[in-house]
């Protein structure tokens, strides 16, 4: 993959980064992961112990559906079949990305009892209806990694505490923690993120301009104009790594093209993924 692409993508990941705005001196009745990448649950069990000190009641919310996880989980199982590894294809249960987060944290300490799962929601709009119900009343902070910070404070803000009504929202009194990371240290195999020689995390990148432009005023306010620099980062990105869905014709078999090289080398990794999440746990920070 040519660093060019990877440089275009840093410009976008630092145009729409997000400063934390958790306040270690508050009191949080909940601490709110909102991510579908693990590192979120990896890298802020110090954040929940704290939490928990300020308030021993406070509780764990995972919040997300099926996602991309459910497909990769397919494809790897039937990897790992056809070579024979029979054990390593029934580790790979089903599970949404919410139970897939709730795992995780028990294996760092966090006790089940702590945790509520949110994971029936199948896009922001209804996650976003999931975790202000629930949290309806409470004082919560809520977990993000750098990638998706924005689209989470932008939506949330806009559904919740500007239209709560018409997005069948209530007021989201939050502060956020975000997880800071360059793109590559969003490429890992645990997350996805590098299949396809980064091919996942580009698309996220290629994504986030023209997202913010076309639900402008619809389902959030996007934070600014971008800049020549990053509008131009994302020309580059946009022809190649944007994958469109809603498509037809001819346009719909180069989606099918994007797709193959993504889900073959999740097809040929499915070990690699198994190791690079047990690594993950084992070495980030227990409670």
């Amino acid at each position: 993959m040519r660093a060019n692409y990877f440089k275009a993508a840093e410009v976008i990941n630092q145009a729409y980064n997000v400063e934390s705005s958790f306040d270690s001196a508050k009191r949080y009745d909940l601490m709110v992961v909102y991510d579908d990448d693990i590192t979120a649950v990896l890298r802020s069990m110090n954040v929940y112990r704290q939490i928990k000190q300020k308030n021993p009641a406070a509780r764990l919310v995972v919040v997300g559906g099926e996602g991309l996880l459910q497909i990769a989980f397919t494809v790897m199982r039937l990897s790992l079949k056809i070579r024979g590894n029979r054990f390593a294809s029934h580790v790979l249960q089903k599970e949404t990305e919410a139970a897939r987060l709730k795992r995780v944290a028990i294996a760092l300490g966090v006790k089940e009892t702590e945790i509520d799962v949110l994971d029936k929601g199948h896009n922001t709009t209804e996650n976003l209806q999931a975790v202000s119900q629930y949290a309806k009343g409470k004082k919560v902070l809520v977990v993000s990694t750098q990638r998706l910070a924005m689209i989470f404070k932008q939506s949330a803000d806009f559904q919740c505490n500007t239209e709560p009504q018409k997005h069948r929202c209530c007021f989201l009194d939050y502060d956020l923690y975000v997880i800071h990371q360059s793109v590559t240290d969003t490429l890992h195999w645990y997350n996805f993120q590098i299949a396809g020689n980064g091919r996942v995390s580009l698309h996220l990148f290629a994504s986030l301009v023209r997202r913010f432009d076309v639900y402008d005023g619809k389902f959030l306010r996007k934070p600014f104009e971008a800049d020549l620099q990053t509008k131009e980062a994302d020309l580059l990105l946009r022809k190649r790594f944007l994958i469109k869905q809603r498509v037809s014709g001819l346009k719909k078999i180069r989606v099918y093209f994007q797709y193959i090289p993504i889900i073959w080398d999740i097809f040929r990794h499915a070990e690699e993924y198994l190791f690079d999440e047990i690594n993950a746990i084992e070495n980030a920070e227990h409670l």
